[in-house]
């Protein structure tokens, strides 16, 4: 097949989408695909002047702004080129952690307690809606996590476990965007799922060696352990990240990221339409554990929606 990777575009991500593109055209290549990999920030009409004719399928692996959020779903619908991956309507919902949340919680599945705090709020209101979460004490079981709404790859995340950490958590967050998502914290043990169009591979619990799974562990920490299918996790996880993508209508290869507490129940911390496929990458780790390699994942991808058309 002719397959155009999209990788690279103008976000905080953009080096770990370039590790992507390659990883994703290299293992497609393997499979003697043809295959050519473009940069949509290379111009401002790079999508424009591609012709749907040319290729069969396109794959982006653009992470971040500009390429999760529905931005660069619409700029190939309006082309009529054929992509891998969720619906641009899909796309911006769960690039939305609020919005996302929001639904999720609607539809039954636990969600962390949280509030919406905005840079504009003075730092007394901002301080009174974080305390309504719990208390600030600095222990390491309790606390909450500041967030941009609309960023991956942990990009602005904080963990706050006192108040003279707030501020600069709050911070963090306000780099990206002008509110901040802020969550009570679940303690226990971080949980994945890779799903590929309404098929869940087998969960990976994470462990950093750092205090937590930010950028750093997430793709140049080889000290980061990945556990592959743990024991003891909640029964229904993987018909909850399965359910989950189909509420909000995600497709393609997807992964859903989970909190487990001491009692064993999941709680849901977000939904990504465009995981990473880098060596460091969980949705390789979760394809390996049942015999398949990255281009046999993404040549998958690309049949079934392929044969949807």
């Amino acid at each position: 097949m002719r397959v155009l990777v999209l990788a690279g575009g103008s976000s905080p991500e953009r080096d770990v989408s370039l590790d992507s593109g390659r990883c994703v055209a290299a293992a497609l290549e393997s499979l003697h695909h043809r295959v050519v990999a473009l940069d949509p920030a290379a111009s401002a009409s790079v999508i424009r002047e591609i012709d749907a004719k040319d290729w069969d399928i396109v794959f982006p692996v653009v992470h971040g702004t500009g390429g999760e959020d529905g931005v660069l779903q619409a700029q190939l619908n309006a082309c009529g080129l054929a992509y891998v991956g969720s619906s641009q309507a899909a796309s911006e919902l769960t690039f939305d952690k609020i919005r996302t949340n929001q639904l999720a919680c609607d539809n039954g599945f636990r969600v962390p307690e949280s509030v919406v705090v905005l840079a504009s709020q003075s730092q007394a209101q901002q301080l009174a809606a974080v305390l309504s979460l719990g208390t600030l004490t600095g222990d390491n079981q309790t606390g909450v996590v500041t967030k941009p709404p609309q960023q991956g790859s942990s990009i602005g995340i904080s963990i706050v476990r006192q108040q003279s950490e707030l501020r600069s958590g709050l911070q963090a967050a306000f780099e990206f965007d002008d509110c901040c998502l802020v969550e009570r914290y679940i303690a226990g043990r971080e949980v994945t799922v890779t799903v590929v169009d309404g098929v869940a591979f087998p969960a990976i619990e994470i462990c950093p060696a750092t205090a937590w799974y930010d950028y750093h562990a997430k793709y140049a920490d080889d000290a980061t352990r990945y556990v592959i299918a743990p024991p003891d996790l909640p029964d229904s996880l993987s018909e909850d990240a399965v359910a989950l993508c189909r509420l909000c209508a995600v497709t393609g290869i997807a992964r859903v990221d989970f909190r487990v507490d001491a009692a064993g129940n999941s709680w849901l911390l977000e939904i990504n339409t465009v995981p990473g496929m880098t060596s460091h990458s969980l949705v390789p780790k979760s394809a390996a554990a049942i015999g398949l390699s990255l281009g046999d994942v993404c040549e998958l991808a690309i049949r079934n929606r392929l044969q949807g058309l």
